[in-house]
């Protein structure tokens, strides 16, 4: 079992989350019933884009950006 207890952790994980979460809305699925993914992208991370696919796009290039590496989940 792997144990995330850094902030660092935490965010990285908070980014993937949301990345996958888009990646299901995308595609039809509903995550919440609360606050749209959408909106969570781009309030805490700035996202710029209307729609959940440009969305994506720019979460996943922030996370490469930010963590240096490429996101190698399912796009």
């Amino acid at each position: 079992m792997t144990v995330i207890d850094t902030p660092a952790g935490i965010e990285r994980f908070r980014v993937i989350s949301l990345i996958q979460a888009l990646r299901l809305e995308t595609r039809g699925m509903k995550m919440s019933r609360g606050i749209s993914v959408l909106k969570i992208a781009q309030s805490d991370y700035g996202v710029t884009a209307r729609t959940k696919a440009g969305a994506l796009e720019q979460m996943i290039s922030y996370y490469e950006d930010t963590y240096g590496e490429e996101y190698d989940g399912p796009r």
